[in-house]
């Protein structure tokens, strides 16, 4: 569901990249040249991350003293979308795009495929590795500026807690049941998410609930009863009230505006 490999050596524009899988970015940490598209050449520039449609083939034409070669799966791209529902997510992949970072962010950026490609070489379950994927697509497209001020150790952490949360948020709602999950006390984990995240679980838990709901409101058929029942409200009313004042619209007038 991932590939994620060391990219370096002269090209030429004869020969296309491969990739295992259909969403794929291209990480320039040196290089001169150019990544050659359907829709024009673009210059191989330091700290460029380019962002690469599903569509044609990608070819290099000059020399990548360093870089990453990152390709995955629908799937893993469709959970970074759960979490960022906002327009510049959704069109990431729509065209060839690229982000300039700067030293610092570039040295962020590569300290996480670092930790990426040995998290994938140890076989990290595929949940924690699509919320780590997450994160990173986040920061490298400038979604996620608070990682500018996370520590690995801190990463570490966060992708942990994002992975119990994904996997218990429709029916845990008890903060100590995730203290517990993270080995640490009730208090020291709101400490944490505050200083990291700057919400609180109970707000966390709930934008990811409402996040859910739209997308199970827009693109499956269930009933609005089925959805809240699924999101663990035990009254539909409740749901209704609770998404009218997360996203200020009704249930019913967010469910047509497909």
């Amino acid at each position: 569901m991932i590939q994620l490999e060391p990219i370096s050596g002269f090209f030429k524009r004869q020969h296309a990249l491969q990739a295992l899988y259909p969403m794929r970015m291209l990480i320039v940490c040196g290089g001169t040249g150019f990544l050659c598209m359907n829709s024009g050449d673009y210059p191989l520039l330091k700290g460029r991350v380019f962002f690469i449609p599903e569509e044609g083939l990608v070819r290099l034409d000059g020399e990548i003293t360093s870089g990453y070669w990152l390709s995955f799966s629908s799937l893993l791209y469709a959970e970074f979308l759960l979490q960022h529902l906002d327009p510049q997510a959704k069109n990431l992949f729509l065209n060839l795009s690229f982000r300039d970072l700067d030293q610092h962010r570039s040295i962020k950026t590569y300290n996480l495929l670092d930790q990426l490609t040995r998290e994938i070489n140890s076989k990290s379950d595929i949940s924690f590795l699509a919320q780590y994927l997450s994160l990173f697509l986040g920061f490298t497209a400038g979604l996620d500026g608070y990682l500018a001020a996370f520590n690995l150790d801190d990463l570490q952490e966060v992708l942990r807690f994002r992975a119990i949360l994904e996997q218990f948020y429709r029916k845990e709602r008890s903060i100590q049941f995730y203290a517990e999950g993270m080995g640490m006390s009730a208090g020291k984990l709101n400490k944490f998410l505050d200083r990291v995240l700057g919400k609180s679980l109970a707000v966390l838990i709930k934008d990811r609930i409402m996040r859910e709901a739209e997308e199970l409101l827009l693109h499956s058929d269930y009933t609005v009863d089925e959805i809240a029942a699924l999101l663990g409200f035990e009254q539909t009313v409740n749901f209704s009230t609770s998404f009218k004042r997360h996203k200020g619209i009704s249930v019913l007038k967010f469910s047509r505006l497909t």
